[in-house]
């Protein structure tokens, strides 16, 4: 029997089924798109119905979908009930899965849901399929010429890149059982490239009303009418602007090609997560959300290149194909999921196919992806940014840098974790500096310095500061300098902060006990470390330099000499 089987509440929410199996199972041949969603009623469950008992036979299928990379990262960022602090891989092999189940009911109709996991917190309301329990708000009807294996991969498919990117609220209307899409006059969304992946992602969301701009470098086409096909650089007038500045305005941007949030921990406190990218996309176009889909596959890619990568990526994905349960983070859609927006892409026909039929199914890499992002015309700040995208004004770096310069004074030394003379005003002012900063990476205590440098086995200089001490503050406009003209692929510049018990643990990990310092890796792994409070200097120079050039670190150089 299909019955309730009710959580940690102790009661149901309900109507989501019935929603579901209400539904036609006849298959659409004409696409039919809905209106925008501001013009759609809100979709709710009624808080009185109950789910329709009906009798099901055993599951039919069961695929494992694996989550990782940016991808995951997104994921956990933009779910609700989960914690924003798990938002930065914590090393290259995290993984998260989605099981997808697919069943038979009584009247032969067969809906597809999320697999309840075996260490369930109980927060989610379960209905049971024969002796498998999904969770209630991912169930959908499979329309009848669509398989079991196309309902799961779309299924799939959509959790991150169109559900995770509908700007949604809950609890709206005298209950916190429905879920809502946002009243706003219109909503609008980005998807960056020109794969396969990427054209399903633009043809969903346009077919839950939101308009979208498709963006790729190459000619791609789509079935769907509602969406704009744009290059990077748009003409308008006798000017080419960047795609963000053509559109204006926009809620979500999904990202298939890149990862612009990096290794970078977003808690509530951090927003942005150090990422300057991030921040702009927020305030210069009221972008609530930046959505990498970037695999780690695809990453793997990325950082070696299609002379090594393949391989390695290769081995990655079969490692992972073999993964146990329990080495996954279970993870769950968040509300609205199976009526809201997987029930309208399979009524709607909207697929995303796949040929797999194997128990776990890894999305793995195309080398049009790695060609399309490293053949993407970048802008001309010299910072690497992809056109299009927004970044810092090149003439506010250089004034901050001439201010800054006057205040090259006061060059006392801070302990680390202590006070560093600056009041909380100065400290704001630092802290905003620091966020804006385009060439710098800002380290966030030891996780930080695990997911940015040593997960990522990066060749990196940390400016270790605190941004209360004057003098951190005052060589900090040349450390960008040096970022600017020295940093690139392979040397990442680095800004970690040392202030209070963080800061005392972050210090005790790099083996720095005063500020300002500079500690260098090689591959992920400390090189050795400079302390000096002037810049330019040259045992850092020389340092960096032998670090560039494969020698060992020369421990003559670690010496604090303020006279040199």
């Amino acid at each position: 029997m299909i019955e309730i089987v009710p959580g940690s509440r102790g009661r149901c929410i309900s109507g989501l089924l019935g929603i579901a199996l209400a539904c036609t199972h006849a298959f659409q041949p004409t696409p039919f798109f809905p209106p925008p969603l501001h013009q759609q009623r809100p979709r709710q469950a009624s808080a009185t119905s109950l789910y329709a008992t009906r009798t099901a036979s055993a599951i039919s299928q069961r695929q494992r979908f694996i989550l990782d990379g940016g991808e995951l990262q997104s994921f956990l960022l933009h779910t609700d009930g989960v914690s924003p602090s798990l938002g930065g891989p914590r090393g290259a092999q995290q993984v998260g899965c989605l099981s997808f189940v697919t069943g038979t009911t009584d009247d032969s109709g067969r809906v597809v849901g999320v697999e309840k996991s075996s260490d369930d917190d109980g927060k989610h309301e379960t209905i049971s399929l024969g002796n498998t329990e999904v969770y209630a708000h991912t169930v959908a009807t499979i329309p009848e010429k669509v398989s079991d294996w196309d309902a799961m991969a779309t299924a799939a498919a959509a959790a991150v890149g169109i559900h995770c990117a509908v700007p949604r609220v809950e609890g709206v209307g005298g209950g916190d059982d429905g879920v809502f899409y946002s009243g706003k006059v219109m909503l609008l969304a980005v998807v960056i490239g020109g794969n396969d992946y990427a054209i399903f992602l633009a043809e969903g969301l346009a077919t839950l009303g939101i308009e979208v701009s498709l963006v790729s470098t190459g000619g791609t086409k789509t079935k769907n009418a509602q969406v704009n096909v744009l290059q990077p650089s748009v003409l308008r007038g006798e000017d080419e602007v960047g795609f963000t500045t053509a559109v204006g305005q926009f809620d979500s941007i999904i990202d298939t090609i890149a990862n612009e949030q990096k290794g970078m921990v977003i808690t509530d406190d951090n927003p942005y997560g150090g990422s300057t990218m991030l921040q702009l996309l927020r305030t210069r176009h009221k972008c609530d959300k930046y959505i990498s889909t970037l695999t780690q596959s695809q990453q793997i890619i990325k950082n070696d290149g299609v002379l090594f990568g393949p391989g390695k990526a290769n081995s990655y994905m079969k490692s992972t194909e073999s993964i146990s349960v329990q080495k996954c983070i279970p993870l769950v859609p968040s509300a609205g999921y199976g009526p809201s927006t997987l029930q309208i892409l399979l009524e709607n026909n909207v697929l995303f196919s796949s040929k797999s039929t194997s128990p776990t199914a890894v999305r793995g890499w195309a080398m049009k992806d790695f060609w399309e992002e490293t053949s993407w015309p970048r802008d001309s700040s010299g910072t690497g940014v992809r056109f299009g995208l927004p970044v810092e004004e090149e003439e506010d770096l250089d004034e901050l840098f001439r201010i800054e310069q006057l205040e090259l004074q006061k060059r006392k030394r801070s302990r680390v974790g202590g006070e560093g003379g600056m009041d909380e005003k100065e400290v704001r002012k630092q802290t905003r500096v620091d966020e804006k900063n385009p060439y710098v990476a800002q380290i966030l205590g030891v996780e930080g310095l695990a997911e940015s440098i040593i997960s990522r086995q990066k060749d990196s200089v940390v400016f270790v500061a605190m941004r209360s001490c004057r003098t951190c503050k005052g060589i900090n406009p040349i450390f960008t300098k040096m970022a600017r003209e020295r940093g690139s692929e392979g040397l990442m510049f680095a800004k970690a902060d040392a202030t209070g018990a963080a800061g005392k643990a972050l210090g005790k990990q790099l083996g720095v006990v005063a500020v300002p310092s500079f500690v260098l890796f090689r591959n992920g792994v400390r090189y050795g470390a400079v302390s000096t409070s002037k810049l330019p200097s040259d045992r850092l120079d020389k340092a960096i330099g032998d670090l560039e050039a494969g020698k060992e670190f020369d421990p003559s150089l670690a010496e604090d000499d303020d006279e040199e």
